[in-house]
């Protein structure tokens, strides 16, 4: 038979195509046909039957939304099945898109935070252009509005934080421009508040995969999901889904390295939240671990050396760690070791070693032989010279401890000795004279002297008393008894700012005089008034008009007492005064 000629598609569905065409030979159309008609996707070829009378359309079902096909018919009489005709031409068609399929998509849970994953759909998954996926959660308890959040095309991957003590619905839709595909949804199961975890078990790869096998599972209504991801560094987690009526398969990763440890976990896919079942470690193809491994250190208990070393990271464990063995070699060449089995060990102890020198390697057991192997030189000691050494050491740090504080004290001397020997102030006397502040100016009132006056001379205890003259003048002089001796003080008068220490005044008429009223108070010595003779012979006479101030040094016994014969009122008396003593102003009492 000739070929079908003008071969096309009638109609183009999504799922479906139909096709039609024509016969040249107008005989054909009452003939009993059998029509072949051949689909094929690049990959793959699918061949179906049509039968009928002068057959001339057939539908193609089952196709990939959004995908292109080339198809090609040919027929055959049902008397000759046998033999077929030629070829139709080759016609490419493309069906209509579709929504994406549903997404494939899997969890990881630690502690609070929650890592949704789904895969990136096919070609012939996700029918179009994918624009962005919507990821919404709430809590299986609740039925108010979920949280939603909207992901890039590019991710494929959102973390969440969740209450680890509640149980949540996540789903996930993937759109295109036909609209949002089914929705895929996820229980997230609360944390496991016993904290009873399923135990790890050792599994070893063969053949860059993992081949597992578990018991079947009761609670496995929709099968099983198997996820792996790299024991340390970004748990880039995959996984991949099994039957339920299946209970092993071959994990298979074009992610997988050699000499990368990897976990692997089983679970059961239940109508709520998936259950893990088994735990698996180990690698695909182990690899051997390079030397100097190990950070050894050494310590010498009498003739015994302990060598430890910080636990192996699990990312330089290139193969899986059974052991580990310490070899000492001393100088004459002889090998001794000693081993464990313990693959969590961080130290080993060589005993009834000898005063010498011996080379200490650690190496690592594993499937793939010994490696990691690192060495370290230890000198035996006897035990005094470690006594020795600690008692140098010591000695050196109270040294050098002693030789900071000296060098500190040295830099920060002035500071010390002002701290702890601060200077002694100057005697603020002399300031206090030679301030204009507190000096008065004196003023006399000469009209009533006319003659040159004596005034008593003060002394110690040891002069014997004199009569005083100017008996008048020292009416108004108040002398108490006190505990250390008299003091003055004057009778309800005011004081003057100062009164200067003189030796002898000579007043004259013309010459200006303060009243006698004024208060010499000085309770810090005793005194005793000389009588007016003896003042009269000890001074020169004084030019008219000044004042002679008599500042001379004359020591004082700590006891001295005043006396004074108390004379009788005379009103507005001259005085002459003599005294060695500065008297300083009193506070005159209100």
């Amino acid at each position: 038979m000739v070929a079908p000629e003008k071969v096309a598609a009638s109609t183009v569905n999504p799922r479906n195509i139909s096709l039609k065409w024509s016969w040249t030979v107008q005989k054909y159309s009452n003939l009993n046909l059998t029509c072949q008609v051949d689909v094929s996707d690049g990959d793959s070829n699918t061949k179906t039957k049509n039968f009928g009378v002068g057959l001339t359309a057939a539908v193609i079902k089952d196709l990939i939304p959004h995908w292109d096909y080339d198809v090609r018919v040919r027929c055959g009489t049902a008397q000759h099945f046998w033999k077929w005709g030629d070829w139709s031409k080759s016609v490419k068609i493309r069906t209509k898109g579709d929504v994406p399929d549903a997404l494939d998509v899997w969890m990881k849970v630690k502690e609070d935070q929650t890592v949704i994953s789904w895969k990136v759909p096919l070609t012939n998954q996700s029918h179009g252009e994918i624009f962005d996926y919507k990821v919404s959660w709430a809590k299986t308890k609740e039925k108010n509005q979920p949280n939603q959040t909207n992901v890039s095309r590019s991710n494929h991957r959102l973390t969440l934080t969740l209450d680890p003590s509640e149980e949540y619905m996540v789903t996930i839709t993937a759109r295109n421009i036909n609209g949002s595909s089914s929705p895929s949804t996820i229980i997230i199961p609360r944390l496991n508040l016993d904290k009873s975890e399923v135990k790890t078990s050792w599994i070893s790869g063969s053949n860059g995969s993992f081949f597992l096998s578990w018991p079947v599972s009761p609670n496995a209504s929709c099968g099983y999901i198997v996820d792996w991801c790299p024991v340390f560094g970004n748990c880039t987690f995959e996984w991949m889904k099994v039957p339920p009526n299946r209970t092993l398969t071959t994990v298979f990763s074009k992610n997988f390295e050699d000499g990368r440890r990897y976990l692997l976990s089983i679970y059961a896919c239940t109508e709520r939240a998936p259950v893990l079942l088994q735990r698996r470690e180990g690698y695909v193809r182990e690899t051997k671990i390079e030397g100097e491994l190990f950070k050894l250190k050494n310590k010498q208990e009498d003739s015994a050396v302990e060598v430890s070393w910080e636990p192996i990271p699990l990312e330089k464990q290139t193969a899986s760690i059974h052991g580990y063995i310490l070899y000492y070699q001393d100088k004459s060449g002889d090998v001794f070791n000693v081993s464990t089995d313990d693959p969590e060990a961080t130290s080993l102890t060589a005993k009834n070693l000898n005063i010498s020198t011996y080379t200490l390697t650690v190496t690592a057991s594993t499937a793939v032989g010994l490696c990691g192997n690192t060495s370290i030189i230890v000198i035996l000691n006897p035990p005094a010279y470690n006594l020795i050494m600690l008692t140098l050491i010591s000695l050196g740090a109270v040294f050098l401890i002693v030789s900071v504080s000296i060098i500190i004290c040295y830099r920060h001397w002035a500071c010390i000795k002002h701290k702890v020997c601060p200077p002694i102030p100057k005697p603020v006397l002399t300031e206090w004279l030679t301030d204009e502040h507190t000096i008065c100016h004196l003023h006399f009132d000469q009209s009533h002297y006319s003659e040159v006056l004596d005034v008593p001379e003060l002394h110690d205890y040891f002069s014997a008393p004199q009569p005083v003259v100017g008996q008048d003048y020292m009416h108004s002089f108040t002398f108490s008894q006190t505990p250390k001796g008299y003091y003055n003080k004057p009778m309800k008068k005011l004081e003057p700012c100062l009164t200067l220490p003189t030796t002898g005044l000579t007043f004259r008429p013309g010459v200006p005089f303060f009243p006698g009223n004024d208060v010499f108070p000085n309770p810090s010595y005793n005194l005793i008034v000389q009588g007016e003779d003896q003042q009269s012979q000890s001074h020169p006479e004084i030019q008219e008009g000044m004042l002679i101030i008599d500042s001379r040094y004359q020591p004082q016994s700590p006891e001295e007492t005043f006396t004074a014969t108390q004379p009788e009122d005379v009103p507005d008396s001259p005085l002459s005064y003599s005294s060695t003593y500065i008297l300083l102003p009193q506070k005159t009492s209100k």
